[in-house]
């Protein structure tokens, strides 16, 4: 019997924590991201956790703890448009 993917809920957990992690810590943050994807919590999550270029390869999630209005800037950016 193979106990690979045994606890499905582990990886939602994990994205809950995060989640509700930068709701408590940063909740402009939380509901920009929550608006521009729709509260989807599994694509806020993958946006939250995959490097960026504009942020010189580190995560938003990462960025957060340097310099938590510079993903707020990444995010206005993407509602409005400006990729330059």
């Amino acid at each position: 019997m193979s106990h690979q993917n045994s606890n499905p809920s582990l990886e939602e957990h994990t994205n809950l924590t995060e989640l509700e992690h930068l709701k408590a810590e940063h909740f402009d943050i939380y509901q920009e991201l929550m608006k521009q994807f729709k509260f989807d919590d599994r694509v806020c999550h993958e946006w939250l956790t995959k490097p960026k270029r504009p942020l010189q390869g580190k995560s938003p999630f990462e960025q957060l703890a340097i310099d938590a209005e510079v993903v707020m800037e990444m995010l206005v950016r993407m509602r409005t448009g400006d990729f330059s």
